[in-house]
């Protein structure tokens, strides 16, 4: 698999009520993998009508395939507050997945792979308790 560049956006300073916000925020930080903003924006918030994306209680994985996407990327945020995503589960971490619109099996590969570490308790462990840089390199290894 190529490697994929991961972002880090420290949401913390931000008064974040909504995940609508946290998800916009996410995609105006990955605006350099993007052709459009708002369209890659609507596609993340149609992806979470269709499914519950906080797979974890503090875990979040908003994630979409795009024509808006140029090129896979994740972009990881924490929010130390917690904020309410789904079910009044209080997510702490998001790491959000684009994939452009035709990349099936990049998508999945990459799902994939996130989800199997995440199924590991020492590896969410670290994510949880560290800072985001920490947390983006993390994840970054899992590509390289």
């Amino acid at each position: 698999m190529q490697s994929i560049p991961v972002l880090p956006v420290d949401l913390t300073g931000d008064v974040v009520t909504q995940k609508s916000t946290v998800i916009h925020l996410m995609v105006e930080a990955s605006q350099a993998y993007l052709i459009n903003i708002k369209t890659f924006f609507d596609d993340v918030m149609a992806h979470e009508q269709e499914m519950e994306t906080d797979v974890l209680p503090d875990i979040a994985l908003p994630h979409a395939k795009s024509s808006a996407v140029k090129t896979p990327f994740i972009v990881v945020g924490k929010y130390s507050d917690g904020i309410i995503w789904n079910n009044d589960n209080k997510v702490k971490l998001i790491v959000m997945i684009g994939a452009p619109e035709h990349a099936n099996k990049e998508h999945l590969s990459i799902i994939a792979k996130l989800a199997s570490n995440l199924a590991n308790d020492d590896f969410v462990e670290d994510l949880l308790k560290s800072d985001i840089q920490f947390v983006a390199n993390k994840i970054r290894g899992l590509y390289e």
